[in-house]
């Protein structure tokens, strides 16, 4: 449980697919900019970071976790998941195609890891892993979170 925060079903999203990863990444972190987590600036951030890093957001086949530095407008922490039923694709190889989407709002360095360590946590148990690409509803996601 990521102190200060807590993920409801307000923060969680399903979609049957979306045009680009940018607009993935977009819809990925709405909710944290209707809860008051981030600005748009933020969201903007992730945006550029990855043009000028490449898809580094890209954890892991299909999982993406997008964020941005902290003084580009995060506000408070928090994250949101987003399940696409067809994966958008960072990269023309499609080596680099995402699914799952973590968004995360971190204020600083230190919650940035804590939060990682929670997330990497649940991603590395493999059921858990596997269930979040078939879950279908909001409230299997709470459950594998929490």
């Amino acid at each position: 449980m990521i102190q200060g925060f807590e993920l409801t079903e307000d923060y969680i999203q399903f979609f049957e697919e979306l045009p680009s990863w940018e607009e993935a990444v977009i819809r990925s972190a709405e909710p944290l900019l209707l809860g008051g987590q981030i600005k748009q600036s933020y969201i903007d951030g992730m945006i550029e970071s990855v043009k000028e890093h490449g898809p580094y957001i890209v954890i892991a086949p299909n999982i993406a976790i997008p964020h941005a530095r902290p003084e580009t407008g995060s506000l408070k922490v928090g994250y949101s998941v987003m399940v696409l039923a067809k994966p958008v694709s960072f990269t023309e190889d499609g080596a680099n195609d995402a699914a799952l989407f973590i968004a995360l709002s971190c204020v600083d360095s230190e919650r940035h890891l804590e939060m990682l360590q929670e997330i990497v946590t649940v991603l590395s148990d493999q059921d858990k892993q596997d269930a979040l690409f078939t879950s279908t509803s909001k409230k299997q996601i709470l459950d594998i979170f929490n």
